[in-house]
């Protein structure tokens, strides 16, 4: 069965011109409307990775996120390597963070997750493993630590400056350039962190604080006006903000994506069951709390502020408007490898949105340390959407 995933405005505006008066054949009327839909379908292609010494499946092992840099390369957490790579011309893998933080003690990689570009050529990194947050300078090359620790081995959520403040698991991360502010999805806190970008300085917006054991709230329960410490969120994972001011978090647990505002200090459920829990889990193209996902995990959005999520758990790209309407703009066809317009992924995870293109982590399940025939980790690219 063929599943058209969107009509585009061009599509109507060619309807609504053309003449569909009985002089009209039916198929030419049915032509019409296959070249529209044809033309506004969303296309995958898997990006051809090489590095130096390695087999081209094995060059990536579990990558958790993807940014673009302000020099137009793909950045990535190369997560169970414990490095960052960087990919020129969308082919050429070269690492430029090593896992020992290339000499810098404090810098010191583990399991890195998400991945942002941020102001000054600068990327910044949710280094999960150390809970903490470090930066890269593209130019320079250096890497410093940015917000948090260094070396916290054990999961902590406090509020302060660099050297004070704490993190438990941070994996989601966004820079929003108009705003200049970091978010960070705390995934082990289980709430939504902001960062100042001129010092490093941590401030919890909603969610849990300290490092007891967290119980995860249900968005039904937890909507509202947000006071600190409280269960709101169950391992919240990718967090964007958009033009006005408004973020975005990915409720990875409740199977849905909240909304905070922090003009007014309330959350909502923006997107998918408000029921929480694997109540909420589906696969319904909807607008609003009607629609559902499937462990939801990063997130991205464009100059238009439309949110594009991967979502995991259903093996698809899924788009949500500024007024809550959810589509699947690619895969949704069960797990797989294929490109082309009726794609099918692996295990989306990470994603991140740059001049009309998105760029997609599909991660393998197992570790590249063999040469897999299926169960490796890729680079996705999808346009036309």
């Amino acid at each position: 069965m063929i599943q058209i995933r969107k009509i585009s405005t061009f599509f109507v505006l060619l309807l609504s011109l053309y003449d569909c008066s009985a002089s009209k054949s039916n198929n030419d009327m049915v032509a019409l409307a296959t070249i529209a839909v044809i033309n506004a379908s969303s296309t995958v292609s898997t990006l051809s990775l090489t590095e130096s010494g390695k087999q081209a499946n094995l060059v990536l092992n579990q990558p958790e996120d993807i940014a673009v840099g302000n020099d137009g390369n793909l950045y990535l957490t190369d997560t169970t390597n414990n490095r960052i790579i960087k990919v020129t011309s969308e082919s050429v893998v070269t690492e430029v963070v090593s896992a020992l933080g290339n000499g810098n003690a404090d810098a010191v990689l583990l399991t890195p997750e998400g991945i942002t570009a941020g102001p000054n050529n600068l990327i910044y990194i949710a280094n999960t493993g150390k809970n903490n947050i470090i930066s890269y300078d593209t130019v320079a090359g250096t890497v410093s630590l940015f917000s948090g620790v260094a070396g916290q081995s054990s999961g902590n959520t406090i509020d302060g400056a660099l050297g004070v403040g704490k993190y438990f698991k941070p994996e989601g991360i966004r820079y929003n350039s108009s705003l200049s502010k970091l978010y960070v999805g705390e995934t082990g806190g289980y709430n939504l962190r902001v960062v100042s970008t001129s010092n490093g300085t941590v401030t919890t917006l909603a969610g849990a604080t300290g490092s007891s054991t967290r119980v995860g709230g249900t968005p039904l329960l937890s909507d509202g006006t947000v006071s600190v410490p409280s269960d709101v969120f169950n391992k919240p994972k990718g967090v964007v903000s958009d033009s006005k001011g408004y973020v975005y978090i990915v409720d990875k647990g409740n199977h849905c994506i909240r909304k905070y505002d922090p003009s007014t200090n309330t959350l909502s459920t923006f997107a998918g069951s408000r029921l929480g829990g694997d109540t909420g889990l589906g696969y319904v193209n909807a607008t609003g709390t009607s629609a559902k996902f499937n462990a939801p995990y990063m997130i991205t959005i464009d100059e238009s502020d439309n949110l594009y999520v991967a979502d995991a758990g259903n093996y698809a790209i899924r788009k949500i408007t500024s007024a809550g309407v959810v589509t699947t703009i690619a895969g949704g066809n069960g797990k797989g490898r294929a490109d082309g317009i009726t794609a099918t992924f692996y295990n989306p995870i990470g994603i991140y949105y740059k001049n009309k293109v998105l760029y997609v982590t599909d991660k393998g399940n197992a570790s590249n340390t063999t040469s897999p025939d299926t169960d490796y980790s890729t680079i996705r690219k999808i346009v036309n959407f």
